[in-house]
């Protein structure tokens, strides 16, 4: 038998989805998956207005539903709501990540969630996204960092997988039904990092929310698949990974003890940008607070990075805001030049600015000597060193940027994120009736939650 096939990965993972309830659902892991529910939609409402959202819901005017986009009094049917709101989600790439998955886990669950269970009650939610990211994340640990440096983006490939639990959850499947759900998510999984820096990366999110609801919808309409698609030969981990570079018993192993959500748990974002950026910046943006930077008076910037960064940030002198989300040399420059690197420092215009270009000559991004093997990732890091006209010298080196488990963000640090996210698009005063509902989503009986919007 092969090698993949003595671990059953697909019955267990469906097993799990099927028989988790919300009774043996750990309080830390309500508490960490109401946190990135609430963060995630904040980001959605920030993204409505970005234009591959604006695409989406153009496609979705005229369809018949009662399934919600999220900030809109447009309402259309289930699949596609998910991938108008999936979208939406990641439409900045302000939205979570997380270090099982490599990717952004909430983008695709989130939306495939609430596309089928918004009519019902909160709780139901919380259950369906916390085992949606458990089934995406640890399969992560199974395949990563094999499957990612092979091209392709998790959130799609992975997240279609983890949308496709939440929507079986919420829909009661038994593990016969779910081993199928998961079966049919796994032939629609996709996603090409190829197309990072382009309007078809938040698309992403938005396919693998909507093929998560249409695999658990065909699965629960009595459509069937191969129980074993994930682990057999030519399956999922087979032509997604190669079978020689699977974990496979990680999938399995230790599933919700603890829960991905709580442990390695989700990393917030701070800024509208690849995370692979967020230490390098959140180091400048000390650094000027302290005085110890000064912009004016830089010389020369030599700043060492993780090799991941050499195809994840591909764009070294970007021509547009969505290049300059993967460009470090662009982040670096619009935190010295702007003070700030929010969603107005992606724009066309801000990412061309003569001042920008002015300060590409100075800056050296490297590759660092501790980082250049696959293993570095488990211990990746920021070096920092800024030389002055006047001869100081600035140099830090920062492991885990703000957001991260390890450096966390409280409930009054996502609050202030996400009405900065929330208020521009909705106003102030429903961005805050949004936030105390999401904050207490566990307490929203049926017709409460779509209501929020």
């Amino acid at each position: 038998m092969d090698r993949l096939e003595t671990v059953s990965t697909t019955r267990r993972l469906a097993t799990f989805v099927a028989q988790t309830t919300w009774e043996t659902l750990p309080e830390a892991a309500r508490e960490s998956s109401k946190q990135a529910i609430a963060d995630c939609i904040g980001g959605a409402l920030a993204g409505a207005a970005e234009p591959p959202a604006v695409a989406a819901m153009r496609m979705a005017q005229g369809e018949p539903g009662e399934a919600v986009i999220w900030g809109s009094v447009l309402r259309t049917g289930e699949r596609t709501a998910a991938l108008v709101n999936g979208t939406m989600a990641h439409a900045h790439d302000i939205d979570d990540t997380n270090e099982s998955m490599r990717g952004h886990p909430s983008a695709p669950v989130v939306p495939a969630a609430f596309a089928v269970g918004g009519a019902g009650p909160g709780q139901d939610l919380i259950l369906a996204y916390a085992v949606g990211v458990e089934v995406e994340a640890k399969l992560g640990r199974a395949m990563n960092m094999e499957h990612y440096e092979r091209g392709w983006h998790t959130t799609s490939t992975l997240g279609s997988l983890g949308a496709a639990a939440a929507a079986a959850s919420l829909l009661g499947l038994d593990a016969e039904r779910c081993a199928h759900a998961l079966a049919i998510a796994a032939s629609t999984a996709c996603g090409l990092r190829a197309n990072f820096g382009t309007m078809t990366k938040p698309l992403h999110a938005g396919l693998a929310a909507e093929n998560g609801v249409l695999a658990a919808r065909l699965a629960a309409a009595g459509l069937t698949a191969n129980p074993t698609a994930i682990e057999a030969a030519e399956g999922f981990f087979d032509l997604f990974c190669g079978s020689d570079n699977v974990a496979a018993d990680r999938a399995v192993a230790g599933l919700g003890a603890p829960f991905d959500v709580v442990s390695p748990g989700i990393i917030y974002k701070l800024y509208p940008t690849c995370s692979l950026t967020h230490h390098v910046l959140d180091l400048l943006f000390e650094g000027i607070a302290s005085g110890a930077i000064e912009p004016a008076t830089i010389e020369h910037v030599d700043c060492g990075i993780g090799y991941r960064c050499e195809k994840t940030l591909p764009y070294h002198r970007p021509t547009n805001g969505l290049e300059g989300k993967f460009s470090m040399e662009y982040c670096i420059a619009a935190a010295l030049h702007y003070g700030q690197v929010g969603f107005a420092e992606f724009s066309d215009e801000a990412v061309n600015a003569p001042e920008i270009a002015a300060l590409y000559p100075k800056l050296n991004i490297y590759l660092h000597s501790d980082l250049r093997e696959r293993d570095s990732v488990f211990n990746d890091f920021a070096d920092i060193e800024i030389r002055h006209r006047d001869g100081r010298v600035f140099h830090e080196r920062l492991y885990k940027p703000k957001g991260h488990p390890s450096n966390p963000l409280t409930w009054d640090d996502l609050e202030a994120k996400f009405r900065r996210c929330a208020d521009p698009a909705v106003g102030a005063a429903a961005a805050a009736r949004i936030w105390g509902g999401l904050r207490s989503l566990e307490t929203l009986a049926p017709g409460e939650v779509n209501a929020l919007f």
